[in-house]
C-alpha cells in the first residue's frame, strides 16, 4: 500500500471568540439589574418621604391643635411665618382694640338708669350715713347705672348698684333725712367707679320717725317767742317737743293735766312757711321733716281744734289780723288740742296770755 497525504474531506469548523460586552444576553441581564436597583431606590425614596410626612404630621398635631368632633380631620390654625430682618411683634392686639371699642361704645341700652344722656334724674330711696360722715341713697333694687367716670375720663356701666353716694357739695342738703327716705332730683356721675348723686332738688322727704314710746320731757313756763323756745331747747341738749304718735300725745296730755298746766299755751316744734299752708315738725336746723301735720291722712288730724289751723287770728284780743305760723298745744273744755298761733303769744296778747306761755323740751 502506498503511503501518501490523507485528503481531509471533513469541513473545518470556524470558532470565533466574542467579548462579553458584545453579548446581547449580558446586556439584557445588566439592564435588568439596573432596573432592579432603580426600583429599589425609588421604593426607598417613597418610604423615606412617607415616613417624613408621618413624622411631620405627628409632630404637628402634638403641638396642641384640636380636632373637630366626630372623628373628622384636624383643622389646624397655623401661625403666619416670621419674616427675617426686623423683629415682628406677633402679639394679638385685637383684645386691646376690642376693650377700647367696648369702653367707647354706648352702653345705655344695658342700663336701668342713664346718667350719661340725662342731665336730670329723679331717684328715691333711704338716706343712710357711714362712719365717716358720708351720706348714701339706698334704692329698693339693685340697678345698672350708665355714668361718666371722672377718674378714668370714660363712660362706664356700674352694675348692680343699690347704694349711691350723695355729693357732699350738693346745692340741697338732706342731712335731716338720715335714716329716712327721700325722692330727689339731680345729676349722676362716677368717681373712680363709685356712683355719685348731686342733688339739686328735693321733691319729697320723710325723716326718720321718732320712737313712738315715751321720752324724757321738761316743762318750761316762760313768756318767750317760738324762736327763743326752739333755741333754748337745743341749748339744754334736747329739742322743742315733737309729737309722733297717739301714745305720746296722750302721755303728754296726761302729764300736763296732772301737773296743773291747763292754763298754759305751750309752743310745739312745728311751723309752716310764710307763704305755705302746711305744717311740719322741724329739726335742730329749723328745717321741715316728716309728713304734713294738718293733712287728713296724718295720725294727728283728730287732735286739731275745730277749724284749725286758721293761719291768722282776727278774734280774741287781736288788733287786726295776726299771722299764725307756728304750732302750740292748749287746753279747752277738758281736752288738749293742737292749734296754730302767733310766734310771740305774750307779746301779741299781753292782757290775755302774759304769764301763760311755755314750751316743752324733749330729750331722746
Amino acid at each position: 500500500m502506498a503511503f501518501g497525504k490523507k485528503k481531509d474531506n471533513d469541513k473545518k469548523v470556524k470558532i470565533q471568540t466574542v467579548a462579553m460586552s458584545q453579548n446581547p444576553l449580558y446586556h439584557a441581564q445588566q439592564e435588568n439589574e439596573v432596573k432592579e436597583v432603580l426600583t429599589a431606590l425609588a421604593t426607598a425614596a417613597v418610604c423615606i418621604i412617607l415616613f417624613a410626612l408621618i413624622v411631620t404630621n405627628f409632630s404637628y398635631y402634638s403641638t396642641g391643635y384640636s380636632y373637630s368632633g366626630g372623628g373628622s380631620s384636624p383643622s389646624p390654625d397655623p401661625q403666619p411665618p416670621v419674616t427675617s430682618g426686623a423683629a415682628v411683634d406677633n402679639s394679638d392686639n385685637t383684645d386691646d382694640t376690642d376693650e377700647e371699642d367696648q369702653d367707647e361704645a354706648d352702653m345705655s341700652s344695658m342700663a336701668d338708669i342713664d346718667g350719661v344722656h340725662n342731665d336730670y334724674l329723679e331717684i328715691g330711696g333711704e338716706v343712710s350715713e357711714d362712719g365717716y360722715g358720708e351720706l348714701y341713697l339706698r334704692t329698693e333694687q339693685s340697678q345698672n347705672i350708665y355714668v361718666y367716670d371722672t377718674a378714668s375720663g370714660k363712660d362706664i356701666l356700674a352694675e348692680n348698684v343699690n347704694e349711691i353716694r350723695i355729693d357732699g357739695n350738693s346745692p340741697v342738703s338732706v342731712d335731716q333725712y338720715v335714716d329716712g327716705s327721700i325722692v330727689a332730683g339731680g345729676s349722676l356721675y362716677a368717681d373712680n367707679g363709685s356712683v355719685v348723686f348731686r342733688i339739686e332738688n328735693l321733691i319729697s322727704g320723710e325723716a326718720k320717725e321718732d320712737d313712738p314710746g315715751v321720752h324724757n320731757y321738761q316743762v318750761v313756763v316762760e313768756d318767750c317767742t317760738w324762736q327763743e323756745a326752739l333755741q333754748r331747747s337745743l341749748d339744754q341738749g334736747g329739742h322743742l317737743l315733737r309729737l309722733n304718735s297717739p301714745e305720746e300725745y296722750e302721755y303728754i296730755a296726761g302729764m300736763l293735766s296732772d301737773g296743773g298746766y291747763t292754763n298754759i299755751h305751750f309752743y310745739l316744734g312745728g311751723r309752716r312757711d310764710d307763704s305755705g299752708r302746711e305744717y311740719y315738725w322741724v329739726d335742730e336746723n329749723n328745717q321741715f321733716m316728716g309728713e304734713c301735720l294738718n293733712s287728713g291722712q296724718n295720725w294727728c288730724a283728730p287732735y286739731w281744734f275745730d277749724n284749725e289751723p286758721s293761719f291768722q287770728d282776727t278774734g280774741s284780743d287781736a288788733s287786726g289780723a295776726i299771722t299764725e305760723d307756728v304750732m302750740n298745744l292748749f287746753y279747752v273744755s277738758g281736752t288738749w288740742y293742737l292749734n296754730d298761733s302767733a310766734s310771740d303769744l305774750a307779746g301779741m296778747y299781753p292782757d290775755l296770755l302774759s304769764g301763760k306761755v311755755g314750751y316743752i323740751i324733749e330729750f331722746e
